[in-house]
């Protein structure tokens, strides 16, 4: 399902293949960069080439190299895009764009540092790391409350100061720290991994609510999944204390419906991605919990 969803096609300019993914179900969005970030953990395991080849179409829309292509589109956001076009067109203009700008930068950053640590390769992302730098100062920016942005989950209605999103934006700069440092500039990853550090200080406090963490800093009471802290694991990194996982997991034990864990306090509803993503950080017996939700949903 996941690899039936994009289509590979010949670039006539660079004599290599590109892939594009359709959002199917929905609009028809060209390569949705949130649609594309949930799919990767399969690519990452199985096809980080066929992946990689997903990811170029988009670096090259939002460094400005569409012309050449025949859609001279200039990009002038300082945030990675959304999408490209609607299918099968690539040629969406950047006041169009559903605009998630922690959310689709913070996408990026992770996906390509998943993506350095399975091929240990940069080569082809060095004309892209100017853009690629500007969208982590654009998270520095945005942090450590990224106010009233939308994030992959708008279609549950609006979450303005969202912590899971926070927590993104933190997981993406010591992700893409780790990039900087290995092209040999150390000193600028240390200064992003500054930034997370004190952005977890800061979450940790104020997103905190008893025994478990809020959807929104400024709603107590509340709570929802942080998958997002997921791929901190898979890069191997220490972004967010073990504490706060631990916390997060035992909280959604006592959450468990019929079919899972819902995906917040809002609606009764989850989602199979993102309730994978939260079961991957548990326990053995918890993964085994939520997996026999889910199978007893789609049977």
């Amino acid at each position: 399902q996941v690899v039936g969803g994009t289509q590979a096609v010949w670039n006539p300019i660079l004599k290599e293949p590109w892939v594009f993914m359709k959002e199917i179900s929905s609009d028809g969005d060209v390569s949705t960069v949130d649609v594309v970030y949930p799919a990767f953990p399969m690519f990452q395991y199985l096809y980080p080439e066929y992946f990689r080849k997903l990811m170029m179409p988009i670096l090259v829309y939002g460094n400005n190299e569409t012309k050449i292509y025949g859609q001279d589109i200039p990009y002038n956001l300082a945030w990675a895009p959304h999408h490209l076009g609607t299918w099968p067109v690539c040629d969406l203009i950047p006041s169009k764009q559903e605009q998630m700008p922690v959310e689709e930068s913070g996408n990026m950053l992770i996906m390509l540092a998943g993506l350095y640590k399975e091929q240990g390769d940069m080569s082809y992302l060095t004309k892209y790391f100017p853009m690629l730098d500007s969208w982590a100062d654009y998270i520095v920016g945005s942090l450590p409350d990224p106010g009233n942005q939308l994030c992959t989950d708008d279609f549950e209605g609006p979450s303005p100061h969202n912590t899971n999103l926070a927590a993104k934006g933190i997981v993406a700069l010591d992700a893409y720290a780790h990039m900087v440092e290995a092209r040999g500039d150390k000193a600028k990853a240390d200064k992003y991994r500054g930034y997370a550090a004190s952005f977890v200080a800061n979450w940790t406090q104020a997103a905190a609510d008893g025994d478990h963490y809020r959807i929104q800093f400024n709603l107590p009471k509340t709570w929802s999944q942080k998958y997002n802290i997921l791929y901190q694991r898979v890069l191997g990194l220490t972004t967010f204390p073990d504490s706060v996982i631990d916390a997060e997991e035992a909280f959604y034990q006592t959450k468990m419906e019929t079919c899972g864990v819902p995906l917040d306090n809002r609606h009764p509803y989850t989602k199979s991605d993102w309730s994978l993503w939260s079961a991957s950080m548990g326990s053995q017996q918890q993964f085994q919990a939520i997996v026999d939700a889910l199978y007893h949903f789609a049977n």
